[in-house]
């Protein structure tokens, strides 16, 4: 009784995620538009033509997108990169000209995180704190009301 393929056995087998890149090199056409890419997937792809950004997001909104694998395989293979931005928009507190900080990048948000030549990290904060308050007076709660709910209609009492 055999429980686990033999060497030979293994070495037939042809791995997966290699095909599945060398068929996407076949299919993907990877062009440098502005500051980021743009994958034609051929007339296969729904959508046929993707945007990915320099942080592996694509315009479909698709974490596991095959536009990002193939921008991958296009810069493994030596496809040249998209540049960074060449500056950010000014501060939103004073006006003033702003650095990125990696360090202060949102993990959920996505948000680039930066700091002012004239306040520093606290304009940052500033901004955002601003950001969260506007959000919080549009839309107050956590779940939304349900009418009729005593719980859960806004009322208190």
């Amino acid at each position: 009784m055999k429980t686990a393929p033999g060497l030979n056995e293994r070495s037939r087998t042809p791995n997966r995620r290699k095909v599945r890149e060398h068929t996407l090199a076949h299919t993907a056409t990877v062009v440098v538009e502005g500051y980021r890419y743009r994958v034609d997937l051929g007339p296969h792809g729904c959508p046929r033509v993707h945007y990915v950004n320099k942080r592996k997001e694509c315009s479909c909104g698709g974490p596991y997108c095959e536009a990002i694998d193939a921008v991958r395989q296009y810069l493994l293979s030596g496809g040249a990169r998209a540049p960074d931005p060449e500056s950010m928009p000014p501060c939103p507190v004073c006006g003033g000209k702003t650095f990125r900080d990696r360090d202060w990048d949102g993990k959920y948000t996505k948000e680039l995180g930066w700091r002012c030549e004239n306040g520093g990290l606290r304009h940052f904060l500033e901004a955002k704190a601003a950001r969260i308050q506007e959000r919080l007076a549009v839309r107050p709660w956590i779940l939304s009301p349900i009418p009729g709910d005593p719980g859960r209609d806004g009322r208190t009492g």
